[in-house]
């Protein structure tokens, strides 16, 4: 079988990385029909239709990757001349991200009438539709009327690099103060701001030697973090820039305690995000906030620690505790390496893809009149 992610898409990003590892652990070569991101319009759909055709022959499935919404239409129109089935991997609505979480985008302007026209062209085009988690999924459905058994829930998964680094044995707690890692892009959804008012909230407890933050990245909020950090005067938290792939993993894995998201948005609350599943399938404590999302995959307190969104408080006693008790974080960070392999792993993510693809090629099937 062979499966061709097709559009304008970055090959690197782990969401994309995850999938890609995910077909071929169950025996299918994925091909790319592609142009560069940022490609003009015109120029990437005449790009597209010649390796399209160059490809068409010998391809049994279209895949649409993260955020490919403008190419949709297209591989729809593809998949229709080709009789392949066109699997796509929205991973965010394009209007709840730019309006209802980044806020770049005024809910009443036309430019959200566009994103959501966006959404909802893509959604009803696609023959299958991936969705990271079932909340997302019932967004899907409600705001944009997908039919529940056109979703494929894919959870976004860690690649084979992350579960290779949490093969090694995890480093020693070190004496000094508690390594607390943030990675990521400093998005609205993270509320890295309860991090680091958890950080001082802890140097007013205990001091500057009890716990060091370590933020690294870049993003919209990190301003407004670093601002945070100069105003109380901390001197427990240190901030990095954004670090190579690679690199970030590396950080992760030295961590005494990895930190996901806080954030307080409805799409906080719809998502597991790719940290999350990073810093588990590396063995790492991870704390995050608590949402019927998270509850789709795991167990608060067996694999990971969850605290309200929003609540700094509840996130520096959460740290506390993991320093008062080294042995309960290794065990969280065991369970949760665990669970994640069982259910994230790109093998796990194959056989899921493995469910969508066969759904498709039914779907798309013609029909033999009796």
């Amino acid at each position: 079988m062979k499966v061709a992610f097709f559009g304008a898409f970055d090959p690197s990003y782990p969401r994309n990385v995850v999938l890609q590892e995910g077909l071929e652990s169950i025996g299918v070569t994925v091909a790319r029909v592609a142009v560069r991101p940022g490609t003009p319009a015109g120029i990437r759909e005449v790009g597209l239709a010649a390796r399209w055709a160059a490809a068409s022959s010998s391809l049994d499935a279209l895949l649409v990757p993260a955020f490919g919404h403008r190419d949709v239409p297209l591989a729809a129109a593809l998949g229709r001349v080709s009789g392949v089935p066109v699997l796509f991997d929205p991973l965010v609505s394009r209007w709840d991200t730019q309006v209802g979480d980044l806020g770049r985008v005024r809910a009443r302007s036309l430019a959200a009438w566009r994103l959501r026209l966006s959404d909802r062209l893509a959604l009803s085009l696609a023959d299958l539709v991936l969705c990271d988690t079932w909340e997302h999924g019932d967004f899907y459905s409600t705001e944009y009327g997908v039919p529940r058994s056109k979703l494929i829930r894919v959870p976004v998964g860690a690649d084979r690099l992350a579960f290779r680094g949490g093969e090694a044995a995890r480093p020693p707690r070190v004496a000094g103060p508690l390594r607390v890692t943030y990675i990521g892009g400093f998005l609205p959804l993270h509320g890295v701001e309860n991090a680091v008012e958890a950080a001082a909230i802890l140097e007013a407890r205990h001091g500057p030697r009890f716990a060091r933050f370590t933020l690294i990245g870049d993003g919209m909020t990190a301003p407004r973090a670093e601002r945070d950090v100069a105003a109380w005067g901390l001197r427990s938290v240190r901030r990095l820039p954004r670090v190579p792939y690679a690199g970030a993993l590396a950080a992760l894995f030295q961590a005494d305690v990895a930190l996901g998201i806080f954030g307080t948005t409805p799409k906080a609350g719809r998502v597991v995000p790719h940290k999350v599943y990073q810093s588990m399938a590396l063995g790492v404590p991870t704390i995050t906030r608590r949402s019927r999302a998270i509850a789709e995959f795991f167990r608060e307190g067996e694999h990971l620690v969850l605290v309200p969104p929003g609540d700094a408080a509840a996130l520096a006693e959460a740290v506390e505790e993991l320093a008062a008790d080294p042995g309960r974080g290794a065990r969280i960070g065991d369970a949760g390496r665990a669970a994640v392999k069982e259910q994230a792993s790109p093998e796990a993510i194959g056989a899921l893809l493995a469910e969508a693809i066969d759904r498709g090629r039914e779907a798309t099937a013609p029909k033999v009149g009796r």
